[in-house]
């Protein structure tokens, strides 16, 4: 059965850096639309070490089946140069338990990441 995504994205790249501004919450129709989208950027980024700043709006929760996708497309990520991951939280619902699921998506991939509630934390995290 063919659903309608739900969530919203925008991505671009900035120097060595993938940004991504998402509202959830995110089916997993969307979750494959968002792994090709991003595919243009990780191809610029890919000659060496980058890493990534997610901005997540709302209930950025994610259903189970896009939870698979992106676990699948972060380990892609980090094998073709992805070094650790700043997800920021702006207007967010239900922020524990969206920490709680983004946590265990990030560790399952091995991907280095961080919460913050401010873009320029975000930003000074990962110029250490």
């Amino acid at each position: 059965m063919l659903f309608t995504e739900h969530g919203i994205f925008e991505v671009k790249v900035e120097h060595n850096c993938l940004h991504v501004d998402a509202t959830g919450p995110f089916n997993e129709e969307l979750a494959k639309h968002y792994q090709s989208a991003i595919e243009v950027c990780i191809q610029e980024l890919e000659s060496g070490d980058w890493h990534q700043i997610i901005i997540l709006r709302k209930l950025s929760l994610f259903t189970p089946q896009a939870e698979t996708v992106l676990i699948d497309t972060l380990v892609d990520r980090k094998k073709r140069g992805l070094d650790k991951c700043a997800v920021v939280f702006i207007d967010i619902d239900g922020k524990s338990v969206v920490t709680q699921q983004l946590d265990k998506i990030y560790r399952t991939a091995g991907v280095e990441h961080q919460f913050f509630d401010s873009l320029s934390q975000a930003k000074a995290w990962l110029k250490d």
